[in-house]
Order: C-alpha cells, then sequence, then structure tokens
C-alpha cells in the first residue's frame, strides 16, 4: 500500500469511529455516501474535481448526521463542530478537515460560500461538495436506501438524474429544493425520473 493509500485509510477508520461515537446511523450514512459518489462521477466533467475532494464528499456524507447526537436542530452547525473538534479526526489534513466540516454544514438549510481566504477554487469544490451531498442526502431521507442513482443526462440547458428504487415525486418540493444548489453550481436545472432497473 502506498503512502496515501495508508493516509487515505486511517481517515476512513477515524471517520468511522466518529460515526459509531456519536452514534449516527450508518446504514443511511453508508448509503448517502454511495449516492453521492455516483453522483460526484457523473458530474465530473463538469466540476473537475480530484480524488481528495472524493474523499472529503465520502467522508462528509458519513458524517453528515453526527450533529443529531447534540440536537436534532441545527444538526448540521453541531455536525461541523464536531468534524472540527473532534480528536479522532487530528490526523486529517487540516484544509481538507475544514471542507469536510464545510460540506457537513451545508447539508442542510442555506448553503454558505466559504470565506475568501478559501479562494475561488475552494469555494467552488465547496459549493459541488455541498450541492452532491444535499441531493444524495435527499435521495435517502426516509432512510431506507431503496433510491440508486442509475445515471444522470443532459435534458435541454439542464440535467436529469435517473433513479430507481424510489420515485422521486413521492419527494416531491423537498428533493427540488436540495436540487437547487446542484442547479447553479451545474447551470442549469435538475430533473429527477424514475427508472426500472
Amino acid at each position: 500500500m502506498t503512502e496515501k493509500g495508508a493516509l487515505l485509510a486511517q481517515q476512513d477508520e477515524a471517520v468511522l469511529d466518529v460515526c459509531r461515537k456519536y452514534c449516527c446511523d450508518l446504514e443511511h450514512a453508508r448509503h448517502v455516501a454511495d449516492l453521492a459518489d455516483v453522483l460526484f462521477d457523473a458530474f465530473l466533467p463538469l466540476h473537475g474535481l480530484f480524488g481528495e475532494e472524493r474523499a472529503v464528499l465520502c467522508h462528509a456524507a458519513l458524517m453528515h448526521d453526527i450533529g443529531y447526537f447534540v440536537d436534532r436542530k441545527g444538526h448540521h452547525r453541531h455536525g461541523a463542530y464536531l468534524v472540527r473538534s473532534d480528536e479522532r479526526l487530528q490526523g486529517y489534513p487540516a484544509d481538507m478537515r475544514d471542507l469536510c466540516a464545510r460540506v457537513v454544514r451545508n447539508h442542510r438549510r442555506r448553503a454558505r460560500g466559504g470565506p475568501k481566504r478559501l479562494g475561488h477554487a475552494g469555494r467552488e469544490a465547496l459549493r459541488w461538495l455541498s450541492a452532491l451531498l444535499r441531493v444524495a442526502d435527499a435521495l435517502d431521507y426516509d432512510h431506507e436506501q431503496r433510491a440508486l442513482v442509475s445515471g444522470v443526462r443532459g435534458r435541454g440547458r439542464g440535467f436529469e438524474i435517473l433513479v430507481a428504487g424510489l420515485d422521486p415525486l413521492r419527494l416531491g418540493e423537498r428533493l427540488q429544493t436540495k436540487a437547487g444548489l446542484l442547479a447553479q453550481a451545474a447551470g442549469g436545472p435538475i430533473h429527477f425520473e424514475r427508472v426500472e432497473l
């Protein structure tokens, strides 16, 4: 195993330790991480992000609900605080840990941009990762791990996310609201289409 691979494995284990410590629903968290990973690949030509950002998205998806340990209301803010402060994540590079905390915070409610010190590229990465996590989380809103993203295709000036295992219309307005940030990042409206596997 390479040094980079060993570091990533340590980070993965630390993130899972944090999830266990704060009693998060690991089945939901893993499913959201899987959905987010598929969306990351589908939108890769637009966002152009790399391996480090993929790892941050996966880790943010796994930890996005750890704030429930503190309080349900505002769990996104509490989760961001826990990502920044938990000693189990000390081996995580500071800039990536900060990005992960910001993505956790942005998975719910109004997404925040980021300080100017992140630079344009950092703020764009934050916007894309937050947008992908928001949609992935919304697709498993009921925590039943039924939704699968089978693809993404262009639709007019926007995009259509093909969803199997779940009728996206059932999620209604919530799903469209959560997709707003992705539409902004991608530069066109996001639609959801039910497909059969």
